[in-house]
């Protein structure tokens, strides 16, 4: 088990003078002049944790309590294994509410919510719906272990894992990623934004089975894609769509309120070393932050440790001393503020390489839009892809969120 006042001591943190771009004024003004803060927009993530999904869960979870209300995590395969993925996101829910820093009800619970174990061209012909997806057999699918260890973790999480007594978590056999989505979408209609970290099946099946999804989804927000870089699989293909580019396709083709994040912008934000050793510093005052502003000092011990195997991937396969911080950037897509402020957008229809050949899972964005003959983007939404990004900016933001 895991003790929230036993992270490792270490001497005391410098003052950092980061700070978090706030939605509200930064502007001292008088009671009656000060402009009520817009309410918390509600949030789904949809994940396969994942190293740097741990990331963004923990950064959204203790970090933004007056920018997002967290209604739940769907899981699904592809850092690691879905059933991998519900354990992985269990356990960042649990060492979240054992830190104290995510402010939860007395009794309350967050649902954590199983999805698809493979990808769409793995069910049945006749099974449109996914209604296998939930139990298909995973056996073939392919996983990440090389780049975030065998558990997902780095190899950490028995050290982190704890199942107490009150579970902060809510997780009921049965039902599914792409039911509670249109669940939650129809609960609060216009007001939900959906922020997928992992292959798209999840997202594909909701519209699918609930088609009015596309009208009462508030946003979507997609981690995913390589525009005009290279893949992080193989020269074409970035490994979120290419885990399932059929879903990936038939998502970029049914809602308009998408915003994509793909390679072209995350590689280049980026934590050092250095950083990410800082992690293991515990910050004295973090307790004094209300509401918090600044991850635990529990999780900040975990995200270093669970980080150290990500690390040396990209020392071996990238040549640089820190870790691409692929997650935690499309998280910032999920808070307008921020998203306006550091992002900037090219929109137009994206299609999906399906052949199976050495360009399946590519990606292609039609930002022309004005051509002489119809062509296979012609009826479909026009999306809006990040194309660049104040590194400068997104860092600031997430260092910190990360105390480093």
């Amino acid at each position: 088990r895991v003790d929230a006042s036993s992270t490792r001591m270490a001497s005391p943190a410098t003052t950092h003078t980061n700070a978090p771009v706030d939605a509200s004024s930064t502007r001292p003004a008088s009671p009656a002049s000060t402009p009520a803060s817009p309410p918390p927009r509600k949030l789904i993530i949809d994940t396969d944790p994942g190293v740097d999904d741990a990331f963004a869960i923990a950064l959204a979870l203790e970090t933004m309590s007056t920018e997002v209300e967290v209604l739940g995590l769907t899981t699904v395969f592809g850092n690691v294994r879905r059933d991998d993925a519900t354990r992985n996101a269990r356990t960042l829910v649990e060492m979240c509410a054992l830190a104290g820093s995510w402010r939860r009800e007395a009794g309350a619970r967050l649902p954590v919510v199983d999805g698809a174990r493979a990808p769409l061209a793995a069910l049945d012909e006749d099974d449109r719906l996914g209604a296998g997806a939930s139990t298909a057999d995973d056996s073939a699918v392919f996983v990440a272990d090389f780049v975030h260890g065998e558990d997902g973790f780095g190899g950490v999480r028995g050290a982190y894992e704890t199942w107490p007594e009150e579970s902060a978590v809510e997780h009921r056999a049965g039902r599914e990623a792409a039911d509670f989505i249109a669940e939650m979408c129809a609960k609060y209609p216009g007001e939900v934004t959906v922020l997928a970290l992992a292959p798209l099946t999840n997202i594909a099946l909701t519209f699918r089975r609930h088609p009015e999804c596309s009208e009462t989804m508030g946003e979507l927000v997609v981690l995913g894609g390589a525009f005009e870089v290279n893949g992080n699989v193989n020269p074409a293909a970035e490994a979120n769509i290419l885990g399932d580019p059929e879903a990936a396709d038939e998502v970029f083709g049914a809602f308009e309120r998408t915003f994509v994040v793909g390679l072209d912008v995350t590689t280049r934000v980026r934590l050092s070393g250095a950083e990410i050793e800082r992690l293991e510093t515990v910050l004295r005052d973090a307790d004094a932050v209300s509401p918090p502003r600044r991850c635990s000092n529990l999780l900040r011990a975990f995200l270093h440790d669970a980080t150290q195997f990500y690390k040396a991937y990209h020392l071996r396969v990238a040549d640089f001393d820190g870790i691409y911080v692929h997650d935690p950037t499309a998280l910032l897509l999920a808070l307008p503020h921020v998203r306006d402020a550091v992002f900037t957008f090219r929109r137009g229809a994206v299609r999906v390489a399906l052949a199976r050949d050495c360009a399946r899972g590519a990606v292609f964005l039609d930002a022309r839009r004005a051509w002489l003959f119809r062509n296979a983007w012609s009826d479909r939404p026009r999306v809006s892809v990040a194309m660049d990004v104040d590194v400068d900016a997104a860092l600031r933001e997430l260092r910190a969120r990360l105390g480093v």
